[in-house]
């Protein structure tokens, strides 16, 4: 069954209109954050969940991120302040028990910055690798999507069971 959905969510992406431009993502620190934003929560399902990231969608430049994803999957709180954004990614991303550092990421194309993505950074014993989720962003006019993937070695430590019988 898991194999089927692998290969379902391959086809998707390479389907996927060609109008759809590649954006780019540039390390940034939290004192670059400012302004108003919807606040994108991605997952956070339950303590320490490997798919959780936010991101901060600028309020003013007219473009919407939106992730590929069933709407439970995510929670936006609109146009709140940089101060107020920061201290709810805090609060959701800083666990000190398993997260060693937040990751800032500007998302960009050539020209305009139009939010950011903050991910947890693990610390290696919790996951095994750093960033278990991977995300790619895509802009067609004034949309941007987002498409995750959990890297196949955490869904196989959480949803496999970790036998070698597993598909």
């Amino acid at each position: 069954m898991k194999l089927i959905g692998i290969i379902a969510a391959v086809l998707v992406v390479l389907i996927l209109p060609l109008t759809l431009h590649s954006l780019t993502l540039e390390q940034c620190n939290d004192q670059n954050i400012k302004g108003n934003f919807d606040l994108i929560i991605y997952a956070n399902a339950f303590i320490n969940d490997p798919e959780t990231f936010i991101v901060l969608d600028k309020v003013d430049d007219k473009v919407i991120i939106s992730p590929y994803a069933p709407e439970f999957k995510y929670r936006i709180f609109k146009n709140l302040n940089d101060k107020e954004a920061l201290k709810i990614v805090n609060e959701i991303l800083k666990n000190p028990s398993f997260v060693s550092t937040i990751k800032c990421s500007t998302i960009k194309d050539e020209e305009n910055a139009f939010g950011y993505e903050l991910k947890p950074v693990y610390f290696p014993w919790v996951f095994g690798i750093l960033e278990p989720v991977e995300t790619v962003y895509k802009k067609k006019d004034s949309i941007i999507t987002i498409f995750t993937n959990l890297n196949p070695r955490v869904e196989k430590q959480l949803y496999g069971g970790g036998g070698s019988d597993h598909d």
